[in-house]
């Protein structure tokens, strides 16, 4: 099983899925860790500062990254976000825990 973490920092669960520098590929075998692997979010969000959260745009990269995983957890998922990876059939999951390894942890 793989699972794709957002994180800003390889420790803790970025709060905004979207905006994480990059994603955690989380592979667990037999409940053992066999790789971490770091995906870079390439995804700009710069320019949201100029733009209202309800304009459109487009997550693709981040689909993209997640077509390595069986599915995504989150702390939180903006609209867009959140329509994409539906379109796409991209399975998520909501957390409360916040570090990468709490979430390891609790798939093993």
């Amino acid at each position: 099983m793989k699972i794709a973490i957002p994180t800003d920092d390889r420790v803790n669960v970025a709060e905004r899925t979207g905006r994480a520098k990059e994603f955690a590929i989380v592979e667990i075998d037999n409940h053992e860790v066999k790789q971490i692997d770091y995906k870079t979010n390439s995804h700009e969000h710069h320019s949201h500062e100029q733009h209202n959260e309800s304009d459109e745009h487009s997550h693709s990269d981040i689909v993209e990254i997640m077509s390595n995983a069986d599915f995504l957890i989150v702390l939180n998922i903006g609209k867009h976000l959140k329509n994409d990876l539906d379109n796409n059939k991209i399975p998520y999951k909501k957390t409360e825990l916040k570090t990468i390894q709490e979430i390891i942890n609790s798939y093993k």
